[in-house]
């Protein structure tokens, strides 16, 4: 619909009512699910990993710490 509508980058020519008509397919809600499951799957992935960072971090300021013979 856009194509026959507007032509080119002229914003002018797209009026609301020319975006409240567009359909915008959607997958069915099954795969949208599985998609949302697997973003969040990746997202644990993700927040566990800067965990483990940050547990890394403390432990390799601790071992400098101990190197040069500061205090902890």
């Amino acid at each position: 619909m856009i194509k026959t509508v507007g032509q080119g980058a002229n914003i002018r020519n797209l009026s609301q009512g020319i975006l409240n008509e567009l359909k915008i397919p959607l997958p069915p809600l099954a795969t949208q699910q599985a998609i949302v499951a697997e973003i969040e799957a990746e997202q644990a992935l993700v927040n566990a990993n800067r965990e483990l960072i940050c547990r890394f971090e403390k432990k390799i300021q601790a071992s400098l710490a101990r190197v040069w013979g500061e205090a902890v």
